[in-house]
């Protein structure tokens, strides 16, 4: 706690306005990318369940999201903008005084690894609704070859429809095509689905490609037309 506490102190906070004058009202939080992909070149030490510490977050020579630089806040103000990100990017955890920071999910940094960072799916109970959201001049290319995970460790599905109050990351709010994953034929045929923090769900897929046979059914948003296609 010593190290929170001092990170949090007064005289800290009396520094702010000669150090940042700009500083605006509003607590900005990290950028994500950082997290997600820039540990390395950035000399963070990450675990492999994607948490570095947050001190050595506030040391780097970087802005906030809020084009703020990171020197300029304090660890309770880092723990602040974690608990008002309303699509909960990031979890918070303190371990002997010392209070670490991770992104749920997006990650390219190949020091993380899945079973680490994420929560296995063991079974297609668990889940009722798994859909990748994209975009209708996207759709041939991945008809052709499926789901790729790109430069990501994983492809990205959502838990719900971007209709569903309860669906907080996972999809743009601007897809117009809906990809339903066969969840229990995935898991059959031993593909390996987790969920993270943040309820997205998440597959390696097979050599990071999850082929077309999956597909349960695709269909418009929000006309929820079927789009007919070959497996």
């Amino acid at each position: 706690m010593r190290a929170l506490a001092a990170a949090a102190s007064s005289p800290l906070r009396a520094l702010l306005p000669l150090l940042c004058p700009n500083l605006p009202p509003p607590i900005p939080r990290p950028r994500t990318r950082v997290l997600r992909h820039m540990a390395a070149e950035l000399g963070l030490d990450m675990r492999p369940d994607g948490y570095v510490r947050v001190r050595d977050l506030l040391r780097l020579n970087l802005q906030s999201f809020a084009n703020v630089p990171l020197k300029c806040h304090t660890v309770d103000e880092i723990r602040e903008a974690v608990r008002r990100d309303n699509k909960q990017r990031f979890s918070l955890l303190e371990e002997d005084g010392e209070l670490l920071i991770r992104a749920n999910q997006g990650h390219t940094v190949t020091t993380v690894t899945s079973e680490s960072l994420l929560k296995p799916i063991l079974s297609a109970d668990e889940v009722s609704v798994c859909v990748h959201g994209t975009y209708r001049k996207k759709l041939g290319l991945i008809l052709q070859s499926g789901l790729n995970r790109m430069a990501r460790l994983h492809v990205h599905f959502s838990s719900g429809l971007p209709s569903d109050g309860e669906v907080i990351s996972g999809m743009r709010q601007s897809v117009n095509v809906l990809i339903h994953l066969d969840v229990r034929k995935a898991l059959q045929d031993g593909m390996k689905l987790y969920i993270s923090d943040n309820n997205v769900i998440l597959t390696e897929g097979f050599d990071g490609v999850v082929p077309v046979k999956y597909f349960e059914k695709i269909e418009t948003w929000p006309g929820r037309a079927l789009i007919p296609f070959e497996r």
